[in-house]
C-alpha cells in the first residue's frame, strides 16, 4: 500500500479511525477527516505517536454544508498531487428532522449529498492518480428497510430517525452502483459495503444498547477495498459486500431506472 494516497471521512472516530488506522499501519498514505479542526489534530497526534513514521495528513470540513464540501476539496485538490481511493464512511443517525443551512435534512446531506458532491469533486484527481480508482461507500445492511423514492429523497413523508438513517443507507448503494454504470472499471471502481454492527457512537445514539462487534471487525472490508491491488478483486464494481463476501443488495437499489432520477436529485441538492 506504500504507493496509495487514501481519503478516509469521519476517521476522527469509530470505524472510521481504525479504518485510517488500519491503511496508514499497512503503509498507505492516509488522510484523516473530520467536521473540526482540533479534532482532526488531535486523532492526527495520537495516530503519529501509536504509528511511528506514518505518512498521515488531516483535513477539517462539514460534510453537511456544500460550501464546507466545496472549501475542503479545494484543500485537498491543493495539497494532494496524488490520490487513488475515497472511503466515504462518515455517516450519522438523527433524532429530530432538521434542515442544513442549504435547505436539506440532516441526515440526507451529511450521509448522501456531502459525499456525493466529494466524489465529485474529486473525481478528476482520483482518475489522474494512476492505476483503478476506488471509491467505497460505507452503507448498512439498514438499506433493506429504506425506501429509495426519487420524489421524495428527503424522506419529508412519515420522517422517522431510522426510515431516513436507512433510506439514506440505500442511497449510498444506489450512488456506488451509479458511478459503476459511468466509469470503465478499469479506470474506476466503485464498491459499498456493510460494515457489521459494530460498537460504535452511531449504534449507541441510533440503536440503544446493543452489543456490537469491534471496530477491526467493522474496517476490514473498507480496508481491503480501498487498498486492493486487482481492479475489481473479482467482483464487478458496483458490488455491495457484506462480512467481506459480495452479496446482492435489496431488490429496489438493484432498479437501474432509480440510479438515473436518484443521481440527477443528488445532483440538483449538490448544485452541481
Amino acid at each position: 500500500m506504500s504507493d496509495r494516497a487514501i481519503l478516509v471521512t469521519g476517521s476522527t472516530d469509530g470505524i472510521g479511525r481504525q479504518t485510517a488506522r488500519t491503511l496508514a499501519a499497512g503503509g498507505a498514505s492516509v488522510i484523516v477527516h473530520g467536521r473540526s479542526k482540533p479534532t482532526v489534530e488531535a486523532t492526527l497526534a495520537a495516530l503519529r505517536e501509536e504509528l511511528p513514521g506514518a505518512m498521515l495528513a488531516g483535513i477539517a470540513f462539514d460534510l453537511g454544508n456544500l460550501a464546507s464540501v466545496r472549501r475542503g476539496a479545494e484543500e485537498l485538490l491543493a495539497t494532494t498531487p496524488a490520490l487513488h481511493a475515497l472511503v466515504n464512511n462518515a455517516g450519522i443517525f438523527a433524532r429530530e428532522r432538521v434542515l442544513t443551512s442549504d435547505g436539506i435534512e440532516l441526515t440526507f446531506a451529511v450521509n448522501c449529498v456531502g459525499p456525493f458532491l466529494l466524489t465529485e469533486l474529486l473525481l478528476p484527481r482520483l482518475l489522474a492518480s494512476g492505476g483503478t480508482a476506488r471509491v467505497i461507500n460505507v452503507s448498512s445492511m439498514a438499506h433493506t428497510r429504506g425506501a429509495v423514492n426519487p420524489d421524495d429523497l428527503q424522506h419529508t413523508a412519515g420522517w422517522t430517525g431510522y426510515a431516513a438513517y436507512a433510506n439514506s443507507k440505500a442511497v449510498n448503494i444506489v450512488h456506488a452502483l451509479a458511478l459503476a454504470d459511468r466509469h470503465d472499471p478499469a479506470k474506476l471502481v466503485a464498491y459499498s459495503l456493510h460494515p457489521g454492527v459494530i460498537q460504535t457512537k452511531l449504534l449507541r445514539e441510533g440503536f440503544g444498547p446493543i452489543k456490537g462487534a469491534s471496530l477491526e471487525a467493522g474496517a476490514r472490508s473498507s480496508v481491503r477495498l480501498a487498498a486492493g491491488d486487482a481492479a475489481n478483486d473479482g467482483e464487478p464494481s458496483g458490488s455491495y459486500f457484506v462480512d467481506g463476501v459480495a452479496t446482492p443488495p435489496a431488490a429496489a437499489v438493484r432498479n437501474p431506472a432509480i440510479r438515473t432520477a436518484v443521481w440527477d436529485g443528488l445532483a440538483r441538492l449538490a448544485k452541481l
